[in-house]
């Protein structure tokens, strides 16, 4: 059995978080079950899955109140309510039976607008293939355009494509199953890794696989575009202890050994480096320049930004990427003219 967790708020987060999305996915189980799962006593489980199913206190479950979050199946559960309302202990003697409540019973008192806003980011949502796949979401986008879908404007559609690469990961990880794959990083260096699935995540278009490394044994994130040779093994991923809100926080943290590269650049091409900025970062605009300080995990990453910049970016410093530079447009040159 996994050595037992503490009782700390982030503690109560991090189960919340993880049963819910394994009771949906397991249909019924076994409190003994997820106790074992999720490294808990009993009444933690019980008292978890009667706090996330109401709005309120867990009292007010049983009188049907349409506070719910969640539906749980009482009778499955077989509650003891007489001992929780005589000493307040959570005891049950049944299995866990979780299931998405039906919130929407009326329409939706949004203008044609709103609806064309919410309908444009399920659409985003369905580039996800987990999201994709979840039969909540169409019922959702039906209910969303109500009676006058004629209304709804199409001035917010989005494009979607279909990826061959992402929906066998999401196979993966419906599956409960480790993949192999190869993966060339930052710095161009390609090697086999083996990786515990756990999501995936779309940011500024780009797809990214979060999951357990072997290799590195921690949570790593995975640019699907730097994946090759990709293959579901006929392994089980390991159950294991990690905090369930590294897997929702942003795709990319900065560190303190980070490599930080500050770079000038004309002000209108700072949409150019989007994709390498942090959140919080505070660039100095000077008539028709901007200068930003951008962190880089490698040296190489920065080069490989400013070489597609030329002209348009300049590295101020540190010195050392500015050699870098150097070194890689000598190279560039002497290829070019032989």
């Amino acid at each position: 059995m996994p050595k037992q967790k503490g009782d700390s708020a982030r503690d109560r987060v991090n189960l919340y978080l993880s049963l819910v999305p394994w009771v949906l996915k397991h249909g019924s189980v076994s409190i003994d079950d997820a106790a074992e799962r999720f490294g808990v006593p009993r009444d933690k489980i019980i008292k978890a899955m009667v706090t996330i199913a109401c709005d309120g206190g867990a009292n007010e479950a049983r009188f049907d109140f349409e506070t719910e979050l969640f539906s749980i199946d009482w009778e499955a559960l077989q509650f003891d309510w007489d001992l929780f309302e005589a000493d307040g202990k959570y005891e049950a003697h049944g299995e866990l039976v979780l299931t998405v409540a039906e919130t929407l019973t009326v329409p939706t008192p949004f203008s044609a607008q709103q609806r064309a806003m919410f309908l444009a980011g399920l659409e985003l949502l369905k580039v996800i293939p987990h999201y994709r796949r979840l039969p909540e979401l169409a019922s959702l986008i039906v209910k969303l355009r109500g009676d006058g879908s004629s209304e709804v404007t199409n001035v917010f559609s989005v494009a979607l494509s279909d990826d061959p690469l992402a929906n066998q990961i999401e196979d993966a990880i419906d599956a409960d199953r480790r993949v192999r794959f190869a993966y060339t990083n930052n710095k161009g260096e390609r090697s086999v890794r083996e990786v515990d699935p756990y999501r995936q995540d779309v940011d500024r278009g780009s797809r990214y696989l979060k999951g357990y490394c072997y290799e590195r044994t921690e949570i790593r994130t995975f640019n699907l575009d730097s994946i090759d040779d990709f293959e579901i093994l006929d392994v089980a991923i390991e159950p294991r202890e990690f905090d369930a809100l590294a897997l929702v926080g942003p795709l990319f943290v900065e560190r303190d050994d980070d490599l930080q590269v500050t770079v000038t650049l004309d002000s209108e091409a700072l949409p150019l480096i989007a994709a390498y900025r942090r959140p919080g970062d505070r660039p100095v605009t000077r008539g028709d320049l901007t200068t930003i300080t951008l962190p880089f995990t490698f040296a190489e990453t920065a080069v490989r930004m400013v070489s597609v910049l030329a002209g348009v970016a300049t590295v101020t410093e540190p010195s050392d990427v500015q050699k870098h530079i150097v070194d890689h447009a000598s190279v560039a040159l002497a290829a070019y003219r032989a």
